[in-house]
């Protein structure tokens, strides 16, 4: 007996069983490493940098987070559009492993792709990750659906919260370890070989996060049945295929009157795993773009989140036993629109005498001469100031600042003679480029006087040392400084009178919010999923499953493209602020679902198809 199995299966469906385990296992690399935490900071980052902070289009402000919600939407669209006809065709042909193994390779080949993106300037770069990221999740999520489908076939239905919950814990341990040794080589630059998250570390990052969704995947394939098709058909044509699939989700349409409880419950999940899936889904991006978190902040919390997820997971699934499944899921969603109210209220602490948290911050030193903008002979009773930047992102102004983009440009004309000493002409920065490392104590004063005149940016200064000790300066646009947008009172309050008081740092505040998180995560996918599959017919698994696929790709769809108008129209907060009310208003169409009424219908189904008998 290993982990999950169930006591009284025997040997070779238990096996089958752990096999279906091991696929959740294998592509939580895609979902934790590379769609959680790395491409939407990577995404959000480069094209800020590319940008210079955002472009405008129109009236709007499209911004890093902004951005990614358009890219994470426009990937779920093409599994929300073909997931029902597959599904309907899958149940009438054994070619389910076929079409999970075609998603699989599409995910795990674009996957290893994106790592090309980050040896590219950030204008490319940008640009090849997001299309990467588009066929990435293809792959995935449409994967996804068909690997749903194989639910109903591996127990009876009063197993249906075990398996799922089992199948979420086993992907939140796989996606756990896989990132802890993804941090542990970003962090170490590859343990010494390379720079901490230097672009050949990222590369190893895509590749390795590709290689465990193939490697760990295989045991479904190899172990997993092909599950029993009652009345398999057979089709001339894969045109005929189509048609076919298309008439029977028409007819499933049709049907609708008989599937109430279903199409209600089906309502409810396409708005509130609207929520559950932007919140995961921009967690990294509203972090890095609104909040400006340290990278590998991001890591660290969502590898805590995974970790307390798996435990918590098997917990959920036990409570469903006994509480009831509708119940714990209900539980769920009220934790979850706790967080997205608190996330609205989530500020950086004002900067104030911190110099280490100030984007640029000059560190006076004494006995150091000058030359191309660096310290070269040592001669006596001469100082001046070294430049460090927030994070030591690439160890220089040009991990910072946009080189070409429009929204940095007063930035550049008013500091750039201090901060760079050569420049090519390129629209990238490049090696040629040299960044003034030190100021002299006359460059120094010339700065300070620049900072008190120009603040229509989004960076900070401070000075520490020397005559200009104490000097600093904030950008009108900087994190810190929270005004202009519809809800920013919500988190002027909350920091005046709770972070503040507190001391309670956005690093503090973003832990608080993933350990919530953590705690009902896996619990509200897999009690959504098990009840999903409680109320399908076990004969139509895979057609219904396909519109499991197709509102949750809708809601994929759907969330991000509304954060999007949201955050360009009325700011990211209040972005994520409507994200509280769709869970909200999907949460109250619990009241309508009759879950006894709901099974007995569905089984009723399986009975009418010829799948199971009355006595069973």
């Amino acid at each position: 007996m290993g982990f999950g199995t169930i006591e009284g299966l025997d040997g070779e469906k238990n096996k089958a069983l752990r096999s279906w385990y091991w696929y959740d296992w294998a592509n939580q690399a895609f979902a934790l490493t590379v769609l959680t935490v790395l491409v939407p900071q990577l995404l959000s980052s480069m094209f800020e940098l590319s940008t210079g902070g955002g472009a405008d289009v129109g009236s709007l402000k499209i911004t890093g987070d902004t951005f990614y919600a358009i890219v994470l939407g426009s990937a779920s669209l093409f599994v929300a559009i073909v997931s029902p006809v597959l599904g309907a065709i899958a149940d009438r042909m054994p070619i389910k492993k076929n079409i999970l193994w075609v998603y699989t390779i599409v995910g795990v080949l674009f996957t290893a792709m994106m790592g090309v993106a980050p040896h590219l300037d950030v204008g490319s770069g940008y640009r090849f990750l997001a299309f990467c990221l588009v066929i990435g999740n293809i792959g995935f999520a449409g994967g996804n659906v068909i690997y749903y489908a194989f639910m109903p076939n591996l127990a009876d239905r009063g197993s249906m919260d075990h398996v799922s919950s089992w199948g979420y814990a086993y992907g939140f341990a796989g996606g756990s370890l896989i990132l802890i040794v993804h941090l542990l080589v970003g962090l170490t630059g590859f343990f010494g070989v390379s720079t901490p998250w230097s672009p050949w570390v990222l590369s190893f990052i895509f590749v390795t996060s590709a290689m465990w969704w193939l490697g760990f995947g295989m045991q479904l394939f190899r172990h997993t049945p092909e599950p029993d098709i009652p009345n398999p058909k057979e089709y001339g044509s894969a045109m005929e295929a189509v048609k076919d699939g298309i008439r029977e989700v028409r007819k499933t349409f049709g049907e609708i009157r008989k599937f109430k409880i279903l199409a209600i419950y089906l309502a409810s999940y396409l708005l509130f795993f609207d929520g559950i899936n932007t919140i995961g889904g921009m967690a990294s991006a509203f972090g890095d773009s609104v909040l400006r978190l340290n990278p590998t902040m991001n890591f660290v919390l969502l590898l805590m989140v995974n970790i307390t997820a798996v435990p918590m997971t098997v917990i959920g699934g036990k409570l469903a036993n006994r509480f009831g499944t509708k119940r714990v899921l209900g539980w769920s969603l009220g934790v979850y629109s706790i967080v997205a109210i608190l996330a609205v209220g989530f500020a950086p602490l004002e900067l104030g005498d911190d110099h280490e948290r100030y984007d640029f911050q000059y560190d006076f030193e004494e006995d150091v001469s000058w030359v191309y903008g660096g310290p070269r002979d040592f001669e006596e009773d001469v100082g001046g100031y070294k430049l460090s930047v927030l994070y030591d992102k690439e160890n220089s102004v040009k991990g910072w600042v946009s080189k070409t983009g429009e929204g940095d440009q007063s930035f550049r004309d008013e500091f750039f003679e201090f901060m760079i000493v050569s420049s090519t002409d390129s629209n990238r920065w490049t090696e040629d480029d040299v960044v003034r490392e030190y100021l002299t104590p006359e460059q120094a004063s010339g700065l300070v006087s620049k900072m008190g005149e120009a603040s229509d940016h989004r960076f900070s200064f401070s000075f520490r040392g020397g005559d200009q000790d104490g000097m600093r300066s904030v950008g009108d646009e900087h994190p810190t400084i929270i005004e202009g947008e519809l809800a920013d009172w919500w988190p002027n309050l909350l920091r005046d009178n709770v972070w503040k008081p507190l001391n309670f740092g956005v690093s503090l505040q973003w832990i608080m919010l993933g350990m919530m998180v953590g705690i009902v995560m896996g619990t509200a996918g897999a009690q959504a999923r098990s009840l999903f599959t409680m109320l399908t017919p076990s004969s139509r698994s895979t057609e219904f499953f396909g519109f499991f696929g197709f509102i949750g790709k809708a809601a994929a769809v759907f969330g991000p493209i509304v954060y999007a108008i949201s955050a360009a129209t009325m700011g990211s907060r209040m972005a994520v602020a409507s994200i509280v009310v769709v869970i909200l208003i999907g949460w109250s169409l619990f009241i309508f679902i009759d879950v006894e009424e709901g099974v007995r219908v569905a089984r009723q189904e399986d009975i009418d198809a010829g799948f199971i008998s009355e006595e069973e």
